[in-house]
């Protein structure tokens, strides 16, 4: 799995780096902007974007906008993004292309190992084996879970998307 890292705070983003290499994972570049990271997503053509909401220069929307551009440039890029805030408007964005791949991580977990990459947009079959149990009991959680938050089968939103985004927003009000 070849990574690109896209965080323009040094330490996380080289501590980021050590820690995924720390588990045999391949960060093939770091970028500290989003034109430097553009220019790696395009040289490099990773698996995985790990990209910053904020970054250079205004430090307001760069990464999002990067990120939807590298999922242009490489589609099926799978995406996980960083942020300090849940910013469901940002998430919007990326929304647009299809949830496939694409992952949201409060940078307060980066350092909590057994969540990161937790929403990493496995289907089933997936999940249960990962987890060594039946598809059929992922089934029911992930019933059960959906409505427990009150999210209906509907054509106008991906349920596990917006469970996601509802645990990220409960995690934000739990965060003094």
């Amino acid at each position: 799995m070849r990574i690109v890292i896209a965080e323009d705070d040094a330490l996380l983003r080289e501590g980021l780096a050590l820690l995924l290499r720390a588990e045999s994972l391949d960060v093939v570049a770091t970028a500290e902007d989003a034109a430097a990271f553009l220019d790696a997503v395009d040289a490099e053509r990773p698996d995985v974007a790990i990209v910053d909401v904020r970054m250079p220069p205004t430090h307001t929307d760069e990464g999002i906008t990067a990120a939807v551009e590298a999922r242009r440039r490489l589609p099926g890029l799978a995406v996980l993004v960083l942020s300090a805030y849940v910013e469901q408007a940002f998430a919007t964005d990326l929304l647009a292309q299809g949830s496939a791949r694409l992952g949201y991580l409060l940078k307060e977990r980066v350092g909590r190992v057994e969540e990161f990459l937790m929403a990493e947009g496995l289907g089933n079959a997936a999940i249960a084996e990962r987890l060594v149990v039946s598809d059929g009991a992922v089934h029911k959680h992930i019933r059960n879970i959906f409505a427990k938050l009150d999210l209906p089968p509907t054509d106008r939103t991906d349920r596990r998307v917006a469970a996601v985004l509802h645990f990220l927003e409960d995690a934000r009000r739990q965060t003094p």
